[in-house]
């Protein structure tokens, strides 16, 4: 009996073998690798750029309306000290200004800016100045969008 199982199992394991064979794709699909294409850099030098220094020289002004008063104030802090403190003293504008920023620039050209959003009566802004006379500008945004430059003064040194 084990003599008619045998040669069965190996005619249905061909078949199995056949059909397998049948079923699978005829040539795999080869997808070709890129060969690296080497990239050429341009060897043109950086055209030089004029730098410019800042001026500390002022410059005139902008009135602001007469419906939008308010009152800056700018003082270097004391006699041994270079800060540069700019107040906002307020006025009846007050409402309608929505940023204060303050630029000195410093004899060497050097600019540092500061500034608050929304300054209230009595706030301050610190901006370090030198031994020197410093450019200060203080620019006023208004709630508009438009930009009001108040002060435009050189502040030299307090010295005794």
């Amino acid at each position: 009996m084990n003599y008619r199982i045998m040669p069965s199992l190996v005619l249905v394991l061909a078949m199995l073998l056949v059909i397998a064979g049948c079923s699978s794709p005829e040539q795999p699909v080869v997808t070709p690798t890129p060969t690296p294409v080497p990239t050429t850099v341009p060897t043109t030098p950086p055209t030089p750029v004029p730098t410019t220094i800042a001026s500390i020289i002022p410059e005139p002004t902008d009135t602001l309306p007469p419906q939008w008063p308010v009152s800056v104030t700018v003082e270097k802090s004391g006699m041994y000290s270079t800060t540069i403190i700019t107040h906002f003293d307020g006025g009846k504008g007050l409402i309608f200004v929505s940023r204060m920023d303050v630029r000195v620039t410093h004899p060497d050209g050097t600019v540092l800016t500061n500034g608050i959003p929304k300054p209230g009566m009595g706030d301050t802004v610190e901006v370090a100045g030198t031994s020197g006379n410093d450019r200060v500008e203080v620019r006023l945004t208004m709630a508009n969008g438009e930009i009001y430059k108040v002060i435009d003064q050189q502040m030299g040194y307090k010295s005794l």
